[in-house]
């Protein structure tokens, strides 16, 4: 099937392939993130076979194909990482039909910066430091309409900048991420309590060492986080209240307290861990009483009860989070905290 030129039209696609993992067969459904084998279907498989992308050769590239614009894009993301440079999604052809015909995948220093983003007059703060240089690494595929496959069109390998030496490769953005073992294996340790710093160090000593892990300690902050955030997706009220029951189970002297409304909602809550009570019984002689706090989501009074112990420093005897400030939901508060 042949293409007239007035059939098809020119796009720019500057989105970032941080998230390709390359899977060499989609249908496998295969969690494999091993981004040093390629099993890649070229004209002769006798010759190409399965090989690592170390020990690919410019005419084995030039002879690959794949099942998918995605397919190829995970390839050539697999291969900048391994030779410690970032992949990025450059322009696309389209048909008219507005199918994509054609991919070009680049290094991420091609090209320069477009100069009216540097001469800009309402700038709010300095323009990011330069570091594109017209690099001319990179991959174009194209749709073959006799067998359905994505075929490379162009194919250049030489770059004119320093790529990231190879100490330095495990920290680039796009080279870093939590495999599925990896995620798995950090929430079981988050849920038995396992403090993250604990569970970096743990994973690196596995993969032997911190530039073998795949992340950084940042990432994997990161993921507990919204890990953690996840886990009160069933409403707020429930992961306060889950909250407070794991608090009593590891804290004998863990005090908590809640109410319910009519429509079964949260309505107060009040609670203090072991240490606050200590506290209050060693220097309870004065206490201040502060419900100033609103600087929550929800809008509501935040009521802490906080003294100063024989160092001169704040110490909290009990929080409560309220509804209201009626009196008589005050004089629930106060009947707990005494």
């Amino acid at each position: 099937m042949s293409i007239n030129e007035d059939d098809v039209k020119n796009d720019s696609d500057n989105d970032l392939g941080d998230d390709f993992d390359y899977q060499p067969n989609a249908e496998d459904n295969a969690e494999d993130d091993d981004v040093d084998s390629l099993d890649s279907t070229s004209k002769s498989e006798e010759v190409c076979g399965v090989k690592r992308i170390a020990d690919l050769m410019v005419e084995d590239i030039w002879n690959l194909e794949f099942r998918t614009e995605d397919e190829a894009c995970q390839f050539y993301n697999a291969y900048s990482c391994w030779h410690r440079f970032v992949m990025r999604k450059d322009d696309v052809v389209r048909d008219n039909q507005g199918r994509i015909i054609s991919r070009q995948l680049v290094c991420n220093k091609e090209s320069w910066r477009n100069m009216r983003y540097l001469d800009m007059d309402d700038r709010s703060r300095e323009a990011r430091s330069l570091t594109r240089t017209k690099c001319p690494a990179r991959l174009r595929v194209k749709l073959d309409y006799g067998c359905g496959r994505w075929k490379v069109s162009c194919f250049v390998e030489s770059h004119n900048h320093d790529l990231t030496p190879p100490q330095f490769a495990h920290m680039v953005s796009a080279n870093r991420r939590l495999t599925v073992t990896d995620r798995v294996q950090v929430e079981n340790l988050h849920n038995f309590g396992v403090k993250s710093c604990h569970i970096m160090g743990y994973i690196a000593f596995q993969k032997g060492g911190y530039r073998h892990a795949g992340f950084t300690r940042k990432d994997l902050y990161n993921h507990i986080d919204r890990y953690r955030r996840a886990k009160v997706k069933n409403g707020d009220a429930n992961a306060a209240i889950n909250y407070l029951i794991g608090k009593s189970n590891n804290d004998p002297l863990f005090f908590g307290k809640y109410t319910f409304t009519s429509d079964k909602r949260l309505e107060h809550i009040f609670w203090a861990d072991g240490q606050s009570i200590i506290d209050y019984h060693c220097f309870g002689d004065i206490v201040a009483f502060d419900s100033t706090y609103k600087k929550n989501k929800y809008n509501k009074p935040l009521v802490i009860f906080s003294g100063c112990n024989h160092h001169g420093q704040t110490v909290i005897f009990g929080s409560g989070l309220l509804s209201d400030e009626t009196t008589e939901t005050y004089k629930w508060l106060f009947s707990h905290f005494g």
